[in-house]
């Protein structure tokens, strides 16, 4: 009876050491291919939701290949010239995450820690890169379609919400927003940085990186330790395949076990009998 505890917990031993050594693995590979550490972001809240996932509707769902509160993104580094805009990807139907263009992982006005404590970053869609060519006189320039604005950028005219405008701006950068219903505007229009400054385009020394690809439901865990009131407006069925996930991991090599191990039995009893 000894033996064969002991054996037992040499076997549950090696199996959780076999997991972490995956998940190591999974991690170093995903490190090496995104350049950041960590290389993925916990999604808090639900500003990249679509469809009926907007911040303050019901039903909301889950989507596989859209941005839900509680994803984990792997966040890649990106040069200027890699990540393509809203403007860009829709003449060239690139799309990512459900629309047009790159989404971005950025620092509003590049800060990155306050009073000593790290600043959440914000990963929201490139819209437009503005250059800005005269900032006193707010003459600005648009590439995606080549076109000047002077005095302030009418929205309308770059295909976003139309009767806003944004000024006032004080370097080039990327315009960036939102996609769920619920951030109707960029980020320049009506978002602020944590010392109450207006946000102003997204220069790429402010960039982490552009999104690549997502593991779905997993960060509802530290949103659950962390952030509770995030983890329960979560879309809920996000809560309920994180648990089903969960459960299948947990039981899924257990039960593979049991089979291969009733396999070798009948196997053995079949071969003696011979």
């Amino acid at each position: 009876m000894v033996e064969s505890d002991a054996f037992n917990l040499r076997d549950t031993a090696k199996d959780v050491g076999i997991a972490l050594s995956c998940v190591f693995v999974v991690f170093l590979l995903t490190f090496v291919y995104s350049g950041n550490w960590p290389p993925m972001v916990v999604i808090e809240s639900g500003s990249m939701e679509h469809d009926n996932n907007q911040l303050y509707a019901e039903p909301r769902y889950s989507h596989l290949g859209i941005i839900d509160t509680g994803d984990l993104v792997i966040v890649k580094q990106a040069e200027k010239d890699e990540i393509v805009t809203y403007l860009a990807g829709k003449k060239t139907n690139y799309k990512m995450y459900g629309d047009y263009g790159d989404v971005i992982v950025y620092y509003k006005n590049g800060i990155e820690t306050y009073k000593g404590q790290p600043v959440t970053p914000v990963i929201h869609r490139a819209m437009a890169w503005v250059d800005v060519i005269d900032k006193e006189n707010g003459t600005y320039y648009i590439p995606e379609i080549d076109t000047y604005f002077y005095g302030k950028i009418e929205l309308a005219e770059i295909g976003l919400n139309g009767g806003a405008h944004i000024k006032d701006l004080e370097h080039s950068g990327y315009i960036t927003k939102g996609d769920s219903t619920g951030n109707p505007h960029p980020d320049q229009l009506t978002h602020y940085d944590i010392e109450g400054e207006k946000v102003q385009p997204v220069t790429p020394d402010s960039i982490v990186g552009m999104a690549r690809g997502e593991l779905p439901w997993f960060g509802l865990m530290k949103l659950r330790l962390t952030q509770p009131d995030n983890y329960y407006q979560a879309p809920p069925e996000c809560r309920t395949m994180l648990w089903i996930s969960m459960i299948t991991i947990l039981v899924g090599p257990f039960t593979v076990g049991k089979m291969w191990e009733n396999y070798q039995i009948h196997a053995s009893k079949k071969k003696d009998k011979r």
